[in-house]
């Protein structure tokens, strides 16, 4: 018999319910669906409570995740021709939840085309064009507790690459990621 645990979606705080034996569990509320780092039966009950996933998959923006100590938010993003230059542009957001100074870096997100190839956010100063009417959220920052940081981020995608998820890690170990997948690429 399988043994069924009761766990909190770390997202929208909806009820969840999953097998002791799957590292795997979703939310039918908010539709993410996360990957931990071990068993659910494994997980103490302080764990079971408020569970940090390894991996949290979203089919959508306007929502915020949580990734390790960062919290972290997808405004928008589009797929489109800027100035003869297939790209994709994202507007994130960062709050500083933490009572601790946190370091954030741009090239902590990175797009994945559906071959398998990564690409890292271009500077605004090496494009300035592709920012046009956008603020770049810049190289590294430091948020203070409580601060918040909103910007964005542009990627030059080869001409016939097609974006498979825009994904955001943050430090330590084991490192922690949200993946945010277009909505043609939902399983």
């Amino acid at each position: 018999m399988t043994n069924l645990f009761s766990l909190t979606c770390p997202t929208c705080g909806a009820s969840l319910q999953s097998s002791g034996e799957s590292k795997k569990v979703a939310c039918v509320h908010c539709g993410n669906q996360y990957l931990l780092d071990k068993p659910i039966a494994e997980l103490d009950d302080s764990q079971r409570q408020k569970i940090s996933p390894s991996v949290t998959y979203s089919n959508r923006s306007g929502q915020w995740l949580k990734v390790a100590d960062v919290d972290v938010y997808l405004h928008s993003f589009s797929d489109e021709v800027i100035e003869k230059e297939h790209v994709l542009c994202a507007e994130v957001e960062y709050v500083n939840r933490t009572e601790s100074a946190m370091k954030i870096r741009h090239d902590q997100w990175i797009v994945f085309d559906k071959a398998g190839y990564t690409f890292e956010a271009t500077m605004d100063y090496l494009h300035p064009k592709l920012y046009t009417g956008k603020i770049y959220i810049g190289r590294t920052r430091m948020l203070n507790p409580g601060m918040r940081l909103r910007g964005w981020l542009v990627f030059i995608l080869p001409k016939d690459s097609e974006v498979e998820c825009l994904q955001f890690s943050a430090g330590g170990v084991p490192i922690k990621t949200a993946e945010f997948r277009f909505a043609s690429n939902a399983a």
